[in-house]
């Protein structure tokens, strides 16, 4: 009987240890994803993206929020169509490259581009890369960066008006890429004294 019963806990303690494993491997996916957790943090320093706003899916793009935050001395303001959501992203330890960074996605969270304020000048590896300059509504200039011959950016840079602001495109499709470039043209960066 004691072995039985040695052999029942010892199941026991293993399936605990299994299912401990697999809730751990799930939050820390969640984690490095910016998403916010299910079960714990697991004693890691980890804050959610904070989402600001969510609109529904609005067919009138004519219909934008003012969208304005303060980083220290640096204003950033942009029109948001109310098409699009943005979500505020909170630094952690994994991802404390940036001073601020501003989510913007449609119809997809996985589908998205992001706008950062770095601590350092933003820069890209040439190879294989080719670079357009547009003119932002407020006729300052600013930089689309390409790889590899594809039609969809993979940056856009402001070296002209702050070195350390760029938007990073993750897995935008074709349309939804091309909107972001013209929400983009309705930044406005200012540095206040």
């Amino acid at each position: 009987m004691d072995k039985k019963i040695l052999k029942i806990i010892i199941i026991i303690v293993i399936i605990v240890a299994v299912i401990a494993g697999i809730m751990y491997f799930i939050d820390k996916d969640r984690m490095q994803k910016g998403e916010e957790v299910l079960f714990s943090t697991w004693g890691a320093k980890y804050a959610p993206v904070v989402k600001t706003n969510q609109n529904e899916i609005n067919t009138n793009y004519e219909n934008t929020e003012k969208y304005s935050k303060t980083i220290e001395n640096i204003k950033i303001e942009l029109s948001i169509p109310n098409e699009w959501n943005y979500e505020e992203m909170q630094k952690n330890e994994e991802n404390d490259f940036y001073k601020y960074a501003l989510k913007l996605y449609k119809n997809s969270k996985e589908q998205y581009a992001v706008l950062y304020l770095y601590h350092n000048p933003f820069g890209v590896c040439g190879t294989a890369r080719t670079v357009e300059d547009i003119t932002l509504n407020n006729g300052k200039q600013a930089t689309i960066g390409y790889y590899d011959g594809s039609k969809i950016w993979s940056d856009i840079s402001f070296y002209n008006t702050n070195k350390n602001i760029a938007v990073i495109n993750y897995n935008l499709t074709d349309s939804e890429a091309a909107e972001v470039i013209e929400l983009i043209k309705t930044i406005n960066i200012i540095e206040e004294i």
